[in-house]
């Protein structure tokens, strides 16, 4: 008995809990109840950010899958925005009064950036650059604090992490699959899924980094289970489809095309790519597929429709919602190649949902540019972008260094997402989701493969006088050394 249970649990899933899961539906069923226990709770995770680095970035996580929750279930106070704002200004305090100073050197490159765009504006022609500077400061105070938060937590909180975003992430789908009995809630008044969260171009894109997460486990590690990955894989591509989400698959695809080009790079790893695997599931995709078309038109017309979106008839015509604005964008970037318009605002100075502020600070001027490449060179010009590349140079070298193909394939579908919503400096919004996943993958490929070599291994079966270039060569030296410094000052 006791066997069989120790097998099941090693086959599961790793970092997500069913634990975590029932805790966050029934805080979500509590959330349920109006707009003052949202309220409430939001207060509560403000305070409890105040407790530690983990409790944090834990407190982060979870208000932003608050703030993107479906609005034919979940109401809102006035002051939930405020709140959402204070939460991330003392969860980022937390995490910057106490963090080493050499941890500080991880975000030089993000300040980097953010100086050059700074300068800019002193030179742009733009209408608001309160509002600019506004975006500037949010994301990079979150960014910041996201990166040093995850630098400065021990193994085992990141382990609780990775435990935790995933969890959430999990309770997320689950909740969302029991809302397709009921077309007004799973669709509400658009065309496309949506779940529990707010709109169907949400629901596709946070699925991204879950699916590739699991497909790189299946295609590049030799010891990954095949069964349970692949069918979490299988709902989450109906879930994108259902979303009519296309920016979702592209994201997934996109990411297992540079993961695997990472590892090609390093040359060593590119022996673990499974060629079977890779061809049976993409046959076993195209035949599903296949099938189902000519099995049933509801399957046909829902394909379509992602495809086909808004009744377009022509992949042309399909795909000119993202084209007529990359086109437009590019444009604006050839008249002020070296300036752009103002980082975060449209070239022509309007903002079509307005701009909310309080006390003349400008919280919330919404703007939506899909195609991440020419809308920084439309705001920033050739200075911000070259800025901009060095910056994201910097993050992709520091999660491929770790070696994880699992954690490299969740960086680059946190980037690639991008290419179809640009969410990447959006903080105070969605792309906070995929900054919690992105600075995760900073953090966890360093330690879920190669300290997994030893503090993974049962206390008998490790080498009682395993030398420091042994370690090293082993790839843990720097685990090893951290390990022994914590035990000395335990024991102190």
């Amino acid at each position: 008995m006791m066997a069989a249970s120790t097998r099941l649990a090693a086959e599961a899933p790793r970092y997500f809990s069913l634990k975590h899961i029932i805790g966050f539906t029934l805080l979500l069923a509590l959330l349920k109840t109006g707009a003052a226990a949202i309220t409430a709770v939001s207060a509560v995770l403000c305070l409890w950010a105040l407790t530690g680095r983990k409790q944090a970035i834990q407190a982060l996580s979870l208000a932003v899958i608050i703030k993107h929750l479906n609005p034919v279930l979940y109401t809102y106070s006035g002051e939930f925005g405020i709140i959402a704002w204070l939460l991330l200004i003392l969860a980022g305090l937390r995490i910057f009064l106490s963090a080493p100073l050499r941890q500080l050197q991880l975000i030089l490159p993000l300040l980097a950036f953010s100086t050059v765009v700074l300068l800019l504006m002193t030179v742009q022609d733009n209408r608001y650059p309160d509002v600019s500077a506004m975006k500037l400061f949010v994301f990079t105070y979150g960014a910041a604090a996201l990166l040093v938060g995850y630098a400065c937590v021990r193994d085992d909180e990141a382990d609780a992490l990775a435990t935790w975003v995933f969890s959430l992430a999990a309770t997320v789908v689950l909740l969302s699959l029991a809302t397709l009995p009921f077309p007004a809630i799973a669709y509400g008044r658009f065309s496309g899924f949506q779940g529990i969260v707010s709109h169907p171009q949400t629901m596709g894109p946070i699925l991204s980094p879950l699916a590739a997460w699991f497909l790189a486990g299946v295609l590049f590690k030799k010891d990954s289970k095949l069964l349970v990955p692949l069918a979490a894989t299988l709902i989450l591509l109906a879930m994108m489809i259902l979303s009519q989400a296309r920016t979702s698959v592209v994201t997934v695809i996109l990411s297992l095309a540079a993961t695997f080009a990472v590892l090609l790079f390093k040359r060593k790893r590119f022996t673990s790519f499974r060629t079977g695997r890779a061809l049976g599931l993409t046959l076993a995709v195209v035949l599903a597929i296949a099938i189902g078309m000519g099995a049933s038109s509801g399957i046909r017309q829902t394909l379509t429709g992602f495809v086909f979106k808004y009744h377009s008839k022509t992949v042309d015509a399909a795909l000119s919602s993202r084209s007529a604005g990359i086109e437009s964008q590019w444009h604006f970037f050839l008249a002020k190649p070296m300036t752009g318009y103002g980082f975060g605002v449209y070239s022509w100075g309007e903002f079509p949902s307005g701009i909310v502020r309080v006390m003349g600070i400008p919280i919330s001027a919404s703007v939506e540019k899909g195609f991440l490449p020419t809308a920084i060179l439309e705001e920033i010009g050739l200075p911000g972008t070259l800025a901009f590349l060095c910056f994201i140079t910097g993050l992709a070298k520091r999660v491929a260094g770790h070696g994880d193909p699992a954690w490299i394939a969740v960086f680059f579908a946190c980037l690639f997402v991008n290419v179809g919503e640009m969410v990447f400096f959006s903080l105070g919004g969605i792309g906070l989701y995929f900054w919690v996943f992105l600075g995760l993958s900073t953090r966890m490929g360093k330690s879920s493969e190669a300290t997994a070599t030893i503090s993974d291994r049962p206390a008998a079966s490790r080498p009682a006088n395993l030398s420091r270039h042994s370690a090293q060569s082993l790839g843990i030296g720097r685990y090893a050394r951290e390990h022994a410094c914590h035990a000395k000052a335990d024991q102190a």
